[in-house]
């Protein structure tokens, strides 16, 4: 029986890591064309709603049909983007919470990572911004790589 929750562990993170790969596409299309990343009025991780230019999205470019949620509904995904100066966001981290505490890849960290200064966001990954610590990320090519909590 630990070992099929182990597996169902592996493929919460697995789809996690996924879902984050296609949101990072996303921003990075969103980028290209409006040479900038966009709000968290625009793109709402976890909403299963468009991503498009604006809220309304009407008669645009849609970059993603529908964003994803996480797959347990204990857990959210977090958008932060460099806080704008003169209207433009230049960076963005993705983050999403890790269950498997084998996990060891890429932009993995089972303590988690610090807030960033200057970004807009919170780095809770659970659903009442408690104390799940957001164990993974990806961000912009731009950003500075995170160092991992203590």
């Amino acid at each position: 029986m630990a070992s099929f929750n182990v597996t169902l562990k592996r493929g919460r993170d697995q789809r996690r890591k996924n879902d984050l790969s296609q949101l990072q596409k996303a921003l990075e299309l969103y980028y290209e064309d409006n040479a900038t990343y966009p709000t968290f009025d625009i793109i709402t991780p976890n909403a299963s709603k468009k991503f498009c230019k604006t809220v309304a999205c009407t008669n645009e470019t849609v970059y993603m049909v529908k964003t994803p949620s996480d797959p347990s509904s204990s857990y959210i995904y977090r958008y932060v983007y460099e806080t704008p100066v003169s209207g433009i966001s230049s960076k963005y981290y993705l983050y999403s919470y890790i269950e498997n505490d084998l996990d060891q890849g890429s932009g993995v960290s089972l303590t988690g990572y610090a807030g960033v200064a200057g970004f807009t966001g919170t780095q809770t990954c659970d659903t009442l911004n408690t104390a799940a610590t957001c164990r993974y990320y990806v961000s912009s090519s731009n950003a500075t790589p995170l160092t991992p909590n203590p």
